[in-house]
């Protein structure tokens, strides 16, 4: 099944065109749509057909930055699962939860964190946008987090430096303009780097109880979205069930998939994903559990997650949280 992306992620496309001089409907009949498509607020659509529209709307309008200055202009609001974000009462935990419910509105994307010294890259992945270049809906995707982020600490936030996976465009003026700081292109991943301390930081007008009722939804939402692509799913269980007896190596995962190391990151790669990244998010989702349980030591839940010490553990977990396990844990406490 084609990955789907919520038609709430779309609101106020069909004004954009008409506002850029061009009619929306032309656009849509040149990709064989009309506009009962976008007419169900709750309804959902291929995700490589908004990024099919972007890219045409942007050639069409003659506006290179057509994605971007629509990203600009979009209220998160318009999407229902970015309230948990907004309403999470650090920054962090409006990362974490950005990043699970993100398949609850659009199934073609993936977003996560890396912690490196005192940076932390806030990363997004257009991972099937089903055609060659993806790059207004990567702009429109990293304007939308800009504005989401702000509204989580006010208007006039900005990161210390963007980047994009796509190569520089003929102009870069816009892009200054609208993240106010260096924007990078050619990069491995489109990211928001951020100092450390600042997914630290509590937010101001968050909703503690409002954010507990809309996981809650969430997680019903997720429960009953249909089952992850059983390549990727099956990886994930050989993950699991090797690192309760060493370090799961992708030489190691492999051999038990039956298959050869290059074999199996191909397969991934298609479908727009890293072993790597697995191997991290099956850990990270591991250890959390763990965690929960006080009879669990330390000690027990990295030799459970396949590490030979445990400052590995602490060092892995802080590079995915920001936090030490032991801070953690009393936090959630």
């Amino acid at each position: 099944m084609r990955p789907m992306i919520s038609v709430a992620a779309m609101t106020g496309l069909l004004e954009a065109i008409t506002a850029a001089g061009k009619d929306p409907d032309q656009i849509l009949r040149a990709l064989g749509l009309d506009r009962s498509v976008l007419r169900n607020p709750e309804g959902f659509v291929a995700s490589s057909i908004f990024t099919r529209l972007l890219e045409e709307a942007s050639r069409q309008t003659g506006d290179d930055c057509f994605g971007l200055h629509f990203g600009e202009r979009f209220d998160p609001k318009n999407i229902g699962s970015r309230y948990v974000v907004i309403n999470s009462p650090t920054i962090l935990a409006g990362i974490e939860n950005g990043a699970r419910y993100l398949k609850v509105h659009n199934q073609a994307a993936a977003t996560s964190f890396d912690i490196e010294g005192q940076w932390v890259y806030l990363r997004h992945r257009v991972t099937d946008s089903g055609v060659d270049s993806a790059r207004q809906h990567n702009e429109y995707s990293m304007a939308v987090i800009l504005n989401t982020v702000r509204l989580m600490v006010g208007s006039e936030w900005r990161p210390q430096e963007v980047q994009f996976a796509h190569q520089t465009p003929a102009q870069t003026t816009e892009h200054n303009r609208i993240f106010g700081v260096p924007v990078l292109f050619g990069r491995a991943t489109n990211a928001l780097v951020v100092e450390h301390e600042f997914i630290e930081r509590q937010v101001p007008a968050a909703d503690p109880r409002l954010c507990r009722i809309l996981q809650r939804y969430l997680e019903h939402v997720l429960a009953d979205m249909p089952p992850e692509d059983k390549v990727v799913a099956s990886v994930r269980k050989a993950i699991a069930e090797t690192m309760r007896e060493r370090d799961p190596t992708i030489a190691r995962v492999a051999k038990k998939m039956g298959l050869s190391p290059r074999t199996l990151e191909r397969r991934l790669k298609e479908r727009g994903t890293r072993f790597k990244q697995l191997i991290d998010d099956t850990r990270r989702r591991f250890a959390i559990n763990y965690l929960k349980d006080n009879g669990n030591t330390l000690t027990q839940i990295a030799f459970l997650l396949g590490y030979s010490e445990v400052s590995a553990f602490n060092h892995a977990f802080k590079r995915w949280t920001g936090s030490s396990p032991l801070k953690y844990r009393q936090a959630r406490l």
